[in-house]
């Protein structure tokens, strides 16, 4: 089993925002195109807030995204939102979000 998975879709991240970050990604798996940003992770530990402070700062006025940081190992599941200029982090209960599915 991976040690945890990351999703995050990112709106409002100009091309050249995109270009700026592209270097430092700490992701395998990303989508660009029409100024969303898309991540799909699996794989060992990462910090992931390096790049929302880069992400936050770099946003349009009106960009959004939110990022799901799940730690399998540990059963945790943190929520990143992100507007322009600032990210939250919200600790979630998996078995909350998982009941939402059925």
């Amino acid at each position: 089993m991976e040690a945890v998975r990351v999703y995050a879709d990112i709106h409002g991240l100009s091309p050249e925002a995109f270009e700026e970050i592209r270097p430092s990604l700490p992701f395998d798996q990303v989508v660009y195109t029409n100024r969303v940003l898309a991540v799909d992770f699996e794989g060992h530990y990462i910090d992931v807030e390096p790049f929302l402070d880069d992400v936050a700062r770099l946003l349009d006025e009106d960009g959004w995204g939110k990022l799901d940081y799940i730690d399998q190992i540990d059963y945790a599941l943190t929520r990143y939102v992100i507007t322009k200029g600032e990210w939250k982090a919200k600790d979630v209960l998996v078995d909350n979000v998982l009941e939402g599915m059925k």
